[in-house]
């Protein structure tokens, strides 16, 4: 527990001083954060994805338990903090959510250590294609 909580503290300074997250990563660097093959997120049943981000209904926020959209989705859309459980490597996520609802990625502290902003009024969505889901242990989507 204290190596997650140090990586989450690591990721954090690393948006602070960058004034954001960095939305992607290489493959090397994937294999050795771990990877998602277990990752639950509370209350919430994940599905197949299509791996096209396509699979992902407005007014929700969609995490993936592998990068580029693929492997299981999770669906969120009550505003709530969801505890994520045995994300241990890069995933990605989508934020179909309405116009400028911010989805946040908190630590184990509940401090944000990431965003992905809201639909934008021309419809562009935002998320990204791999993130490294090992510092989070909650995602709020509102």
């Amino acid at each position: 527990m204290a190596l997650r909580k140090a990586a989450a503290l690591a990721l954090a300074s690393l948006a602070l001083a960058g004034g954001g997250l960095v939305g992607s990563a290489s493959a090397a660097s994937a294999t050795a954060a771990g990877d998602n093959s277990l990752a639950t997120v509370e209350g919430v049943d994940g599905v197949p994805a299509r791996g096209d981000g396509t699979d992902c209904a407005f007014g929700r926020l969609c995490l993936y338990t592998e990068p580029n959209f693929k492997g299981t989705r999770f669906d969120l859309y009550v505003c709530r903090d969801y505890r994520l459980a045995q994300w241990n490597g890069f995933g990605s996520a989508w934020n179909a959510q309405t116009v400028g609802t911010v989805a946040r990625f908190k630590d184990e502290e509940y401090r944000v250590i990431g965003t992905i902003k809201g639909r934008d009024p021309s419809g562009t969505i935002y998320g990204y294609n791999s993130y490294d889901f090992s510092p989070v242990w909650y995602a709020n989507n509102c």
